[in-house]
């Protein structure tokens, strides 16, 4: 019973890779989630959770969403004494949460539930992407040095790491304030790692677009 679950849950996250994400929804919920159930195998059920409330997030089901991670996911991590888990739902609640304008709430759950845990653990790749989730919330409030401080800290990680998703979308957004705030010559500098790293992942427009920015700021017409 187990291994068939495994592999319909495979199944099922290729097809929602896919975005087939109604014959996915139905083999988690109707296949996978009852399987782990009678198995009594709460870890995975909350892992299908997940999952579910993956695809309900993407079809703007908030709501149904935030439920599932604050009542069927969050208490079971507890339990289990798994904090990372716990700590990369939080996130997903922050997601929700600022999908719905409450940032105070959202940068509320990232300062003190998500970052410290992901200190603790010394995961320095999720401990950048929370500072850089901080960073747009404080962009968004018009909190600027604290923004520019956690982007920084963001960047010295992902540039450490040589991550190319870290160097594309922090690099995009440091890269384009350090240049605002006068400091040009380093904001070109970013800006042209991150149009690396986004022609690395095989983003090329993306790649061309902080091109054309460059462009613009060192006084060149965009093509």
């Amino acid at each position: 019973m187990r291994s068939k679950a495994v592999t319909q849950g495979k199944i099922a996250d290729i097809l929602q890779d896919r975005g087939q994400l109604d014959e996915a929804l139905r083999i988690y919920r109707q296949e996978v989630f009852p399987a782990f159930e009678r198995l009594g195998d709460v870890r995975a059920k909350a892992v299908t959770q997940g999952k579910i409330a993956d695809i309900l997030q993407t079809r703007g089901r908030l709501d149904e969403a935030l439920r599932i991670r604050q009542e069927e996911e969050i208490p079971v991590y507890e339990r289990l004494g798994d904090v990372r888990s716990k700590a990369m739902t939080q996130g997903k609640i922050a997601d929700i949460l600022e999908a719905r304008g409450q940032l105070d709430e959202a940068l509320r759950i990232r300062q003190e539930e998500q970052l410290p845990v992901f200190e603790r653990l010394g995961d320095v790749r999720e401990k950048a992407a929370v500072l850089f989730q901080i960073a747009q919330v404080k962009l968004a409030r018009e909190e600027y040095p604290e923004a520019m401080d956690g982007l920084a800290q963001a960047y010295a990680i992902v540039e450490g790491l040589q991550d190319a998703q870290g160097l594309a979308h922090v690099g995009k957004l440091y890269g384009q304030l350090l240049c605002a705030s006068g400091e040009q010559a380093r904001g070109i500098e970013v800006l042209e790692k991150a149009a690396g790293a986004f022609t690395l992942l095989g983003q090329d427009d993306e790649a061309q677009a902080i091109q054309t920015i460059i462009r613009e700021l060192q006084g060149g017409k965009p093509d």
